[in-house]
């Protein structure tokens, strides 16, 4: 049993060692993280519904929205937080592929 998860954790190693292969797997969870974000954010703008009712002025809507708008503001962040992680995944990702899949062709 132990040769069985020492050969796992070795074909993981030799795969993550590979760069091209790293850049593909980097991309692939890039990918999936960008699309989740915006299947959460397209989710949320077709969900959610603002009602005011008997705000007279700007600041008694703001005062009533205050708990919707602070909401809000989390689930923005963290959708944006998720979404510059997704892109910052690519970004390296794509250079990994671009620099070391090249590295072959250099004969």
């Amino acid at each position: 049993m132990p040769t069985a998860e020492i050969s796992s954790a070795h074909g993981v190693k030799d795969m993550l060692d590979d760069p091209k292969r790293s850049g593909v797997l980097l991309m692939a969870i890039g990918l999936v993280m960008i699309i989740v974000v915006f299947v959460f954010a397209l989710n949320e703008y077709m969900h959610v519904q603002v009602k005011l009712s008997g705000a007279t002025n700007i600041m008694e809507a703001l005062s009533k929205s205050s708990g919707l708008l602070i909401e809000l503001l989390f689930k923005v962040a963290f959708l944006g937080i998720a979404l510059a992680a997704g892109a910052t995944l690519v970004r390296y990702a794509t250079s990994l592929i671009k620099i070391h899949g090249n590295e072959g062709n250099e004969d």
